[in-house]
């Protein structure tokens, strides 16, 4: 193997090995996610506040505060795959409550049905924040910035039990071995030549496990 070659396959192992072990439980399909992160910018009055998802569909994050709608934004997430809505700060944090609600939802604002995570006391700016946005003339706004997924889960894609976890291999060939995928459901994309194609992550490229693994 020449030495480029031998770079590439090692940059694939670590991407496949990082993706695996970041996916701690087994993955579900199922539509849902969870919010995980915000991001605050005082200096240009937004906060980032991001969201990943299970499967694939429309998702939008929303935000109230005592009742009153500040802003939500959304849009076509791919499964596995994350979204993040830029919320302006258009003035304080109402004291009736602990902090302000944040929900990922499946729409925006009064048209959201289904609530999948939620921050119902979320502290995301001080005082001194709100007022100076305010001040200059800020206001309550939303706008989503991403659903991107570099390896989209197909539609459809069915999931399998691995009860005893399964050795892990790159292409469908036990020269590629990459690590050991835990037990638990994955989604299963294929078979081919004695191997099942799992899809992990929207990060990750599919690795394959002996066939023999799978419960079907």
């Amino acid at each position: 193997m020449s030495l480029f070659g031998r770079s590439i396959r090692i940059l694939v192992v670590a991407i496949i090995a990082v993706a695996v072990f970041a996916v701690a439980k087994p993955t579900l399909a199922a539509p849902g996610g969870s919010l995980t992160g915000y991001s605050l910018n005082a200096a240009d009055c937004y906060v980032d506040i991001t969201a990943t998802v299970q499967d694939g569909g429309f998702y939008a994050i929303n935000m109230w505060d005592d009742g009153n709608f500040r802003a939500g934004a959304g849009l076509e997430v791919a499964a596995g795959g994350s979204i993040t809505v830029r919320f302006y700060i258009g003035g304080l944090i109402l004291q009736g409550a602990t902090g302000i609600g944040v929900y990922l939802e499946n729409a925006v604002g009064t048209a959201a049905s289904t609530t999948y995570d939620s921050d119902g006391s979320a502290q995301l700016w001080s005082d001194p924040v709100g007022t100076d946005c305010a001040s200059r003339g800020v206001t309550w706004g939303a706008t989503a910035l991403g659903g991107v997924c570099a390896n989209p889960l197909p539609n459809g894609t069915p999931i399998y039990s691995v009860p005893n976890g399964a050795p892990m291999y790159y292409d469908p060939n036990p020269g590629t071995y990459v690590g050991n995928l835990p037990p638990g459901t994955w989604y299963i994309t294929g078979f081919v030549d004695g191997y099942a194609r799992v899809w992990i992550a929207c990060s990750s490229a599919q690795v394959y496990i002996p066939i023999e693994s799978v419960v079907r």
